[in-house]
């Protein structure tokens, strides 16, 4: 009796067999995996704007409340009608700096095609001896300040005075400020608002 050996076509067989087991045995994992890289993701965005807002914020909360103008509100649409508003703060951060007493100012930079070095985001300007009223903030530009958060695409602010929200406001620190980001377009757009409250 001679010994039988395995066909070309029962070999290729069981390989096929045994990479469909393999397939249906790593799908559920591979889909899990990707839920938890995809959730992760989503997270660390939602985290990113909760964690800018709390920065704007506590800024805002130093304002100096003895100068004549503490906080500014500028009202400013971008095409599309999307918020780019302007937040002023008079502040002494720059003391922390051994420099004068000076003005914070918030706002969106798009970059530009002739600015690829200035990636488009919120920006802060730390302006050493500036009066907020002096300050024009559509000539700041990123390459001069500091990028807080990249790829906003809106930037909100609305003070409240007494009952109401002001689109545009200058004065002493109000009773409170509502501030809202937003980042990435359409249906991946992640924003936040967030009502920040004064004593």
């Amino acid at each position: 009796m001679g010994r039988r050996g395995f066909t070309l076509i029962e070999i290729l067989v069981v390989v096929l067999l045994a990479g469909m087991v393999t397939t249906l045995a790593l799908a559920p994992v591979v889909f899990t995996v990707r839920r938890v890289v995809e959730t992760q993701a989503d997270y660390s965005d939602a985290g990113a704007l909760e964690r800018t807002l709390a920065f704007i914020g506590k800024d805002a909360a130093a304002a100096m409340r003895l100068a004549p103008i503490a906080v500014k509100v500028e009202d400013h649409r971008a095409l599309g009608g999307t918020e780019d508003d302007v937040l002023l703060v008079a502040s002494t951060a720059p003391a922390k700096q051994n420099l004068p007493a000076g003005c914070l100012v918030y706002r969106v930079d798009r970059g530009g095609p002739m600015r690829g070095d200035t990636p488009p985001g919120l920006y802060r300007w730390l302006l050493p001896g500036k009066d907020i009223a002096k300050v024009d903030a559509a000539k700041l530009r990123g390459e001069t300040g500091q990028l807080v958060l990249p790829g906003v695409t809106a930037f909100g602010v609305e003070a409240v005075a007494g009952s109401e929200r002001e689109k545009e406001y200058e004065g002493g620190l109000p009773a409170g400020l509502v501030v809202t980001l937003a980042r990435g377009k359409d249906k991946d757009e992640e924003r936040l608002e967030h009502v920040f409250v004064y004593p």
